[in-house]
């Protein structure tokens, strides 16, 4: 079975739309201090871990209770998010 092709100027625009995104993005992390940009990361990469071990068919949590987990994550595993356990380390 063959799939119909996209028309090439609806093709253009989304690798147009995909490059600006991709430049919208470098300028943010460009923007941000190392400290910043290294807590993003921590953060991000532990969202997108714990939302690929999240039960398929089960409901997402709140925003609250994602916060919480992956701080918790975050923070258990001190060698792989080392911004945010700089950060817990010199609140003791």
């Amino acid at each position: 079975m063959t799939t119909p092709s996209l028309p090439a100027a609806l093709l253009q625009y989304l690798e147009q739309r995909d490059a600006t995104r991709a430049a919208q993005v470098a300028d943010f992390l460009t923007s941000l201090t190392d400290r910043e940009r290294a807590l993003v990361r921590d953060f991000a990469v532990m969202g997108y871990v714990q939302g690929r071990m999240h039960p398929q068919g089960e409901e997402h949590p709140k925003d609250s209770a994602v916060l919480a987990v992956v701080t918790g994550a975050c923070l258990h595993h001190r060698d792989l998010y080392p911004a945010v356990n700089a950060i817990s380390e010199a609140q003791r």
